[in-house]
């Protein structure tokens, strides 16, 4: 009988929900190295994330999304949010939504990636919602932006 060989792919870089990287199981701590492959991710046709330093695409596994909200900071043009890449984007308010688990999202980079709000940014976040029978929403400039409970694409 012939004996089946089954392999597992086992990617060398993970992102965790928390937006941490891990190369080979070891968490990347060098702020210029990441920082670095944040710049290089991007995504292929069919939505998988990898880093692609010139020499060919290496494929990453993301456990939720690859770039998170740390921060939320609120000034008189908008909100303005503060990624794990240490970089700062307007918040779009027609592409924010909320899951199941009450995890807050949004679109970021040109809307080619989600971002999941972390704990401090989702509380900040909340001192602005408005609660109207089950919905929620935040005004701006006088217009209601619902908090959807889908993702909008």
């Amino acid at each position: 009988m012939k004996e089946q060989k089954i392999e597992k792919f086992r990617p060398r870089i993970y992102i965790d929900k928390e937006g941490n990287w891990y190369q080979d199981g070891i968490p990347v701590l060098h702020r210029w190295t990441y920082l670095h492959n944040n710049k290089l991710l991007g995504r292929d046709e069919g939505g998988k994330y990898y880093v692609d330093e010139g020499s060919g695409k290496l494929y990453v596994q993301v456990e939720d999304t690859p770039f998170v909200v740390k921060m939320i900071d609120r000034r008189k043009d908008g909100f303005y949010i503060i990624l794990n890449d240490e970089t700062e984007e307007k918040l779009d308010f027609n592409n924010l939504w909320i899951n199941e688990e009450n995890v807050v999202y949004t679109k970021v980079k040109n809307r080619e990636f989600e971002a999941r709000f972390l704990r401090p940014a989702y509380y900040e976040f909340t001192k602005y919602l408005i609660q109207e029978g089950d919905n929620f929403y935040i005004e701006v400039d006088k217009t209601k932006y619902p908090l959807k409970s889908e993702k909008y694409s």
